[in-house]
């Protein structure tokens, strides 16, 4: 049975108090897509992303970590002009630019740790060669 001051309480609630309702709106973006691979195709797997403004490039905006597939997905701002992105995982890592206009994007990768990788390698092949012949020079000599 229900009491006439219950019911009294319940027609005078707001509809919003009785009732959840929901609102959903969609707006298209341009969001950059990044897929991150070690150079034997296996996948950056939680590796850790850092995305730059155009205007603030020591500031990320973005943080995030890749999932098992390598794969990390953000909306940047709008603002125009060369983004820096960032994927590191274990002592390797790639920088990825994308610049950003009016009408276009424009996207380019570039791995900078390879060049210093390739650098070290070069400087100790050229130690150890200079080393060998200033050893077999000395004992030409004795």
């Amino acid at each position: 049975m229900i009491r006439p001051c219950s019911l009294l309480l319940a027609l005078s609630l707001p509809a919003s108090a009785l009732a959840h309702g929901a609102e959903l709106t969609a707006t298209p973006v341009q969001a950059i897509a990044l897929d991150a691979r070690y150079d034997t195709g296996e996948p950056m797997a939680d590796a850790q992303v850092q995305a730059f403004a155009p205007d603030d490039p020591q500031t990320p905006i973005a943080l995030g970590m890749t999932d098992a597939e390598g794969r990390f997905v953000f909306v940047p701002d709008p603002a125009p002009g060369r983004w820096t992105v960032q994927v590191r995982a274990g002592g390797h890592g790639a920088i990825t630019y994308f610049e950003q206009g009016a009408n276009a994007l424009r996207v380019t990768v570039e791995r900078p740790q390879d060049w210093g990788q390739r650098a070290l390698m070069v400087a100790l092949v050229a130690w150890g060669a200079l080393g060998t012949v200033l050893f077999l020079r000395r004992n030409k000599r004795g």
